[in-house]
This record gives C-alpha cells, sequence and structure tokens, in this order.
C-alpha cells in the first residue's frame, strides 16, 4: 500500500505523543509506502488534485523522527489511502482544502464531506440532553442573560483547539460585558460558546476514542492545579482511565451522525458525564492510551483501512 498524510509541518511533531506519527510508523512497520504534505501542497490543475508529497521515513526517536527519501508532485488519486490530519483552526483555508480532496477519486479518512459537517464543538448542539447547557452566537445581551443563570461560565472560540482562546467568567463581575465584547472583537464575525462551568472539570476531561462507531478506549486529561484546561496543549496531564457506561451510552447516541458522514476515527470529549466535543480532523492521545496498557489504535485504523480496500 502507498499512503500519504496530511497533516501540519512533521518537524513540528512532539514525538513522544503525537498521534500522526505513531500512525506513520505502524504503516512503516507493514512495508507500505509512507507519503505526507501539508494543506498548502495540495492543488487542483486542469482536472487533477495533486500534491507536493515527501515520502519519509519514520520512528519514535527524539533526536531524529523522520528521513525525507523523496520529494514529487504527485496525483492525489496514486494513493491507496490519504488520512487527513491537520489541526484546526477550521478556517476557510481548512473548509477549502476539504473541497478538493472531495475531487480525489481513493479512500480519504477521515471523509472530506465530513470533518466540514461536524463541526468539534458545534456538533453537539444536536445532542442537548447530552452537553452542559449552551449558548452559541454573539448577542452580548443574550449572552448575558443566559450567563446569569450560573454562576460561571466559559467562553469559547467555535473552531479553535486545544484550549486555545478559552476563558472562564461571571456574569456578576464588573467586568463581564466588557470582557465578553472584547471576546467577541478578537473572534471576529464568528458565533462564540458560551457553556455553564462545569466544576468537576479539575476530576480530568475524558477523550473517548471511537473507531468504526466503537468506543475502543480513553484517557483523562487533567488540568494544572491553577488552570481549568485540560488540554494538553494548555499544560494538561494524561492518566489513564477506562470507558464507563455514560461514555458508551454517548458513544451509541454520535456513531450514527459518525457513520453517516465517512468518520472512521473520532474522539468524544467528555467532562463530568456530560459530551463538550466530537473532534473529527486530527484526534490526538493514542501514544498515551498505549503507554496505560490500552488499545494500540494505530494498527487497529490501518487494519480497518487496508479490509476497505480489498
Amino acid at each position: 500500500m502507498r499512503i500519504a498524510v496530511q497533516m501540519d509541518p512533521i518537524e513540528t511533531m512532539i514525538v513522544a505523543r503525537d498521534t500522526s506519527l505513531a500512525m506513520m510508523i505502524e504503516a512503516q512497520s507493514r512495508g507500505w509506502e509512507v507519503w505526507w504534505w501539508r494543506p498548502g501542497d495540495l492543488f487542483w490543475e486542469t482536472g487533477t488534485v495533486k500534491a507536493r508529497a515527501k515520502r519519509v521515513s519514520v520512528k519514535l526517536d527524539e533526536a531524529k523522527h523522520y528521513e525525507t527519501l523523496e520529494e514529487k508532485i504527485c496525483a492525489a488519486a496514486g494513493f491507496d489511502a490519504i488520512v487527513i490530519r491537520q489541526d484546526p483552526p477550521f478556517d476557510m483555508g481548512y473548509v477549502s482544502n476539504t473541497y478538493l480532496l472531495d475531487l480525489v477519486d481513493t479512500l480519504v479518512l477521515n471523509r472530506p464531506s465530513g470533518i466540514r459537517n461536524i463541526p468539534e464543538k458545534l456538533s453537539t448542539l444536536a445532542y442537548p440532553d447530552l452537553t452542559p447547557k449552551t449558548f452559541v452566537g454573539r448577542d452580548l445581551d443574550a449572552i448575558e442573560a443566559f450567563a446569569q443563570q450560573f454562576d460561571q461560565v466559559v467562553l469559547k472560540p467555535a473552531f479553535l483547539a486545544g484550549g486555545e482562546g478559552v476563558i472562564k467568567a461571571k456574569a456578576s463581575d464588573e467586568d463581564f460585558r466588557w470582557r465578553t465584547s472584547k471576546f467577541l472583537e478578537e473572534t471576529g464575525k464568528e458565533p462564540i460558546i458560551v457553556q455553564e462551568f462545569l466544576p468537576r472539570v479539575k476530576e480530568g476531561d475524558k477523550r473517548v476514542f471511537v473507531l468504526a462507531g466503537e468506543p475502543i478506549g480513553a484517557v483523562r486529561r487533567m488540568p494544572q492545579a491553577d488552570d481549568f484546561r485540560a488540554n494538553l496543549h494548555a499544560g494538561g496531564k494524561a492518566v489513564s482511565t477506562e470507558v464507563d457506561a455514560r461514555d458508551r451510552e454517548i458513544a451509541k447516541r454520535v456513531t450514527p451522525l459518525l457513520e453517516r458522514e465517512g468518520i472512521l476515527f473520532a474522539g468524544l470529549d467528555v467532562i463530568d458525564g456530560y459530551l463538550t466535543e466530537i473532534n473529527v480532523t486530527s484526534p490526538t492521545l493514542v501514544q498515551e492510551l498505549k503507554r496505560f496498557g490500552g488499545a494500540d489504535i494505530p494498527k487497529a485504523f490501518w487494519d480497518r483501512v487496508a479490509a476497505l480496500k480489498k
């Protein structure tokens, strides 16, 4: 097999925890050719989608985790499978790239249209009984009225990741309207997400991995003592945990959406039993899961891909 991974620059990988690297190493171990490109390396030219691609050798080595073996412009359809793995922001650059990948006549995972149709934070609005109390919009008076129902709320940009831009606030604070106005200004024209603050986030934010509709493992992210964000990018720490009955209930509800939209691999974020995100762009933490004795997701992922190609 000849596979390609569309992702962020390979040189920026955090070797000890990068999921894309683990997936590439597993593919390589099967004797497959492993290529990669950045989203900006993909282009359409007179009827063909192409990419300036690099074939690499990869390993879990902090000193040198990759070696470029060749570089050339390739027709994207010439690969047996393409895996989309670049991180948000889920902006128009990201969206435009998925339109190009829609035109490629090969297996693309997750399906580009599915990634478009499942914005990671906003897609949870289809399940209001599974989520914290939530407001989405830009009306300042309405935001304030919503926030007054709770002791504290969390304000989130809709299309960023890793806890970036997320803040906590109280409607009773004198500067609440000013802080919210600044938040709206910095966000631009996009709606923001306002949610009731869940104090039990101090006990962790669980990432539940769903592969082909089945919850196959989970990792809990613990926030630092002085922060409420549990994302590893924000200084959180990964710890071992198990998939529980509530996680399975949530996964069962979300699975029809994932299957309909062609999402093979997803990560559901669950805080205190509430669904907060459906990650479909580049779910992470699979190295941590394996170190904790959990499922080998890269192996299971490529087993599924190989079966789909038969």
